[in-house]
């Protein structure tokens, strides 16, 4: 037997007699399907929380003015990218507000629903929660929404109504189909609590749900009723139910609670 016949058959496993080589089989390789790896997020304080300080890391949107924690920012960067890819323009519209920034929005809600004399109190800060947070309890303050429109849309939030262009319905669904994968999931869908449907915001959910606990374990709201904050005497004397509206709204898929 030669050397090379006795290597042969010592490769096949037959050395000493077989009665054929087996074939040799190639084994397929199983590839698991890419999962988005998402940072943990950085520490907020309760004053962060509130909006009564500027949570650290914020960037800012060259193209907006707007700002985010970099981390969002950057998902947001990738998202506009992809959407680019399939024929859209992204427009941020809206970030991080302060406690201050918040109060404006609201005061000038409520300088708007006043002059309408058939609203009370009760309603009129009911028909402005349907819009904007009350300050201090937006999550807008955490540095992780984003209200993103679109560059047909000309940097507007629309509604969905029965006279929405179809193109504004079919961005809508290329939102909800391509958002999540980026780490974002839209809060707002109206179907309870006090804000409408928002199909423009958008949450960074690996940090917001985070922060949504942070956020629930504060015993003391009282640092956020200030005097110049319109309607501060229902606030504070109804915040128990102000709050529990404000929390009900959020979609239970970006929510602590998943």
């Amino acid at each position: 037997m030669t050397f090379r016949l006795l290597s042969l058959l010592l490769l096949l496993g037959c050395f000493g007699g077989c009665a054929s080589p087996r074939p040799l089989v190639k084994q397929a390789v199983m590839t698991a399907p890419a999962v988005p790896s998402f940072p943990e997020p950085p520490a907020l304080s309760e004053k962060e929380l509130l909006g009564l300080r500027i949570p650290h890391g914020l960037v800012n949107d060259p193209e907006s003015g707007q700002f985010a924690l970099r981390d969002v920012m950057e998902s947001y960067n990738q998202l506009r990218e992809k959407a680019a890819h399939d024929g859209w323009h992204l427009i941020l519209v809206s970030g991080y507000r302060s406690f201050t920034s918040q109060r404006r929005v609201w005061n000038h809600y409520d300088k708007s629903f006043r002059k309408m004399s058939s609203l009370d109190e009760k309603g009129r800060v009911r028909a402005i929660m349907s819009t904007v947070s009350v300050p201090g309890l937006s999550r807008h303050h955490w540095g992780t929404e984003l209200d993103i429109s679109e560059e047909t849309l000309r940097g507007q939030l629309v509604k969905i109504q029965a006279d929405t262009p179809p193109k504004v319905l079919d961005f809508y669904k290329w939102m909800e189909q391509n958002a999540s994968a980026y780490g974002f999931c839209r809060v707002y869908l109206g179907r309870q609590g006090a804000v409408m449907d928002e199909p423009w915001h958008w949450s960074y959910f690996p940090f917001s749900r985070f922060y949504e606990r942070q956020f629930m374990a504060i015993k003391d709201f009282s640092k956020i009723m200030d005097s110049t904050v319109s309607n501060v005497g229902f606030l504070m004397r109804n915040f128990p139910w102000i709050l529990k509206k404000e929390i009900s709204s959020v979609n239970s898929e970006c929510s602590s609670g998943n």
